[in-house]
């Protein structure tokens, strides 16, 4: 254990930006793990890559999650931008309506489900 997860995002984001080959980048930060007896840290590393990428870009991971499939290309026409991550999640427990979270830390929440609770909380 010679780094911090966070040191090894850092240095992570740093290769993807410079436009290395993601196939080499992933062999040799593999190795470079093991050889530090640091594999374990995988967990931390992969988020906070995540995390520092969106934030150096611009980009945003956005996060939709709908009770049902339907088309949300005119729900969110303007707001997702040219190197956006957008994931769609099917969750029928939401009964009807719309979640979206944007980089995991902001929500929009106007599902069915939510003004339930609200309603009889």
């Amino acid at each position: 254990m010679k780094y911090l997860a966070k040191n090894y995002a850092k240095a992570l984001v740093q290769l993807l930006l410079d436009g290395a080959p993601l196939e080499k980048i992933a062999v040799h930060f593999f190795a470079l793990l093991r050889k530090n007896g640091d594999i374990k840290k995988m967990r931390q590393i992969i988020p906070l890559t995540e995390r520092l990428l969106y934030k150096k870009t611009g980009a945003k991971r956005i996060t939709i999650e709908t009770a049902r499939i339907a088309d949300r290309t005119n729900i969110l026409k303007g707001f997702i931008k040219k190197g956006d991550m957008v994931f769609e999640t099917i969750n029928p427990a939401l009964i009807a309506g719309i979640k979206i979270r944007v980089n995991n830390e902001k929500q929009l929440d106007f599902s069915m489900q939510k003004k339930l609770q609200e309603l009889f909380s």
